[in-house]
């Protein structure tokens, strides 16, 4: 079955079509003629990998410079947090990943790494979670999922993307309803919709946008936000849901999805002239033409961040407090 996710060839043509009349001021990078790499800490085909390719054409032009997009999925991000840190001393590297999945793999302890090896560079998009099941499932609502599950224990099913936050939230829901429902880990968000609408599963926890393609074909339960989603009208929030349910979340956007850039702590220390202005290349190749233009065709103007990591610092933290609460 083809990827239901965006497609490498969509956005090619697309960003072939817009950068060609796009000039942006380019800014002098310490590296000079060496690649950049964006390191993807997942498969090809979600949310993440998608931004990152989408944003590599402007930041060429903004840095005169070469930007090759690769993915290292694995782990839920440990493998490409371990290519960072391996490949990204000089600034030659940068982490596409999710927060709070970099947390995560943190709070794990066996990766051999520490929060104080990274520094978020900028955040991207803000994106909740969605809860979708096939229009012929008969399931009208999260409450009537939950009923269901309880009125059949274990035969219900979940698809995640494995050891990211897509897999605590789906665990967390569980263990708070105390219901019976499988969780089955993929190994990225295409496996694990197109589990969906194979049949394998009953549900996926994914990502609002990136799920949006499924539209035709699912409905949404629930959007994990404290607000409704343009994309998933008919979705009430999580929050709601659960009161009806007797429970609350932690918070009303509880281990939604930032998408951020990640650089090693070890070359902003080094190079903090180098970092701001890798940094501000980042920002202005954000907030151009190519990526303002696609975020407002796309009605995701909900999600827009584009601003420097450093301004999320304390929203990270508290995330980190609330994973290390879960796990213990």
């Amino acid at each position: 079955m083809p990827c239901p996710q965006m497609s490498r060839r969509l956005f090619s043509r697309a960003l072939g079509m817009t950068a060609a009349s796009v000039a942006l001021p380019r800014i002098a990078i310490a590296q000079g003629d060496k690649p950049l790499q964006i390191i993807v800490g997942y498969p090809p085909g979600g949310s993440t990998d998608a931004f990152a390719r989408l944003i590599s054409v402007p930041l060429q032009q903004v840095m005169n410079r070469t930007v090759v997009v690769r993915n290292q999925p694995g782990a839920g991000g440990q493998l490409g947090a371990s290519a960072l840190l391996r490949e990204g001393r000089d600034g030659s590297a940068v982490l596409a990943i999710n927060q709070p999945d970099l947390n995560l793999a943190i709070a794990r302890g066996n990766a051999g790494f520490k929060g104080t090896d990274f520094r978020v560079m900028m955040a991207d998009l803000h994106e909740s979670r969605v809860f979708l099941v096939k229009n012929d499932s008969g399931i009208r609502d999260f409450v009537h999922f939950v009923n269901q599950a309880k009125a059949n224990p274990g035969k219900l099913s979940i698809s995640v993307t494995g050891g990211t936050a897509q897999e605590v939230l789906a665990k967390w829901l569980i263990d708070t309803l105390k219901i019976d429902v499988i969780v089955i880990s993929y190994k990225g968000g295409a496996e694990g919709a197109n589990a969906l609408l194979a049949g394998d599963v009953t549900a996926n926890l994914g990502d609002d946008f990136v799920r949006s393609v499924l539209r035709p074909k699912t409905t949404a339960l629930f959007i994990g936000s404290d607000r409704k989603s343009p994309r998933w009208d008919e979705a009430q929030t999580l929050q709601s849901q659960l009161a009806k349910l007797g429970h609350s979340m932690p918070s009303p956007n509880f281990l939604s999805r930032y998408g951020v850039y990640v650089v090693s702590a070890e070359f902003v220390k080094k190079d903090p002239n180098g970092y701001q202005a890798l940094q501000q290349a980042f920002l202005k190749a954000r907030s151009g033409p190519v990526m303002t233009d696609y975020i407002q065709k796309n009605n995701l103007t909900d999600m827009s961040l584009g601003l420097p990591g450093e301004q999320f610092e304390k929203v990270f933290s508290s995330e980190m407090s609330e994973i290390e609460r879960i796990n213990k």
